[in-house]
């Protein structure tokens, strides 16, 4: 189901001011200037199990403590997926704020780049098992290695097209061992400042599960992280959808090491290419415009 602010504004003057809609498991809202009509609509829905906010003008996604003290937000236990995309505006999901939000199985953001924080520092995110994240230029990192730890469920990590990120994990100064006990498939693409997953030697990387990884377009990434394990992982794809295009030097480091030396190698030839047909072509036209000038002559 699909409702615009008009459509919502209406619904709740209108239609729910006295049922909830037991049956209803998605909703897409767009246009919403305020999370006011979100959480009010959520609080007559405790079915819902996805939502969809497209186009809305809010900086966070959080109820106001007056909101959800009139409203006993935290009705809907039900909601497993979110979707955000395109909100210009949005700074901050608000995760820290609402247990509801900290509940969700599947993110998904794309297309909002003035975000600056994902996964926030001391929130537990045990729930959630995919996480995709599609042209957020302003984020640095996805979450720090506290908030890590507590991704036991992630199955599936999905990052592309954020120019600013630099690594996927920003690292603390104390000493961790972080357990990705279940993921089994990471793709980076198109990630042009990406150095690392993880810097700190501090931290201890294991990735039990991973099978797929997918590393395409990432021109600064050498390594993957200090100190890491991953025993079922055998090759490191380069294009994402093409299983035949792939790496592998015996470990992970190594690996992306060959691969961005050829990387760098590749640049180099295409850069030289374009050089000479530049050049070529300039030969080319100024013998044209000579032939040209003579004959007018």
């Amino acid at each position: 189901m699909s409702i615009s602010l008009k459509e919502a504004e209406w619904l709740r003057d209108y239609i729910f001011s006295v049922h909830r809609m037991h049956k209803l498991q998605s909703l897409v809202l767009s246009g919403l200037e305020n999370t006011e009509i979100l959480f009010w609509l959520l609080h007559r829905l405790p079915n819902l199990e996805s939502i969809t906010l497209k186009n809305c003008l809010f900086e966070g996604i959080w109820a106001s403590t007056s909101l959800a003290a009139h409203e006993k937000i935290g009705v809907v236990v039900q909601l497993k997926e979110l979707i955000i995309n395109n909100l210009r505006y949005l700074q901050n999901i608000g995760f820290e704020h609402d247990l509801l939000l900290q509940r969700v199985e599947r993110l998904v953001v794309s297309e909002c780049v003035k975000l600056k924080s994902l996964l926030p520092f001391a929130v537990s995110f045990s729930y959630l098992t995919y996480l995709e994240v599609t042209n957020c230029s302003g984020l640095r990192n996805l979450m720090t290695s506290s908030t890590a730890m507590t991704l036991v469920q992630l199955t599936i990590m999905k990052v592309s097209l954020c120019q600013g990120i630099e690594k996927i994990v920003a690292e603390e100064e104390k000493t961790q061992v972080i357990e990705f006990r279940q993921l089994k498939a990471i793709e980076l693409v198109s990630l042009p400042s990406l150095t690392c997953f993880c810097s700190s030697q501090m931290c201890d990387l294991k990735f039990p599960s991973l099978e797929n990884l997918v590393v395409s377009d990432c021109l600064l990434m050498e390594t993957f992280s200090e100190v890491q394990s991953a025993p079922n992982l055998r090759k490191i794809h380069v294009a994402a959808g093409e299983k035949d295009r792939w790496y592998w030097e015996g470990d992970l480091n190594t690996t992306l090491r060959k691969l961005s030396t050829d990387k760098v190698c590749i640049y180099k030839k295409s850069l030289s290419s374009l050089h000479r047909n530049y050049f070529s072509f300039e030969c080319k036209f100024s013998v044209d415009v000579l032939l040209l000038d003579n004959y007018v002559i």
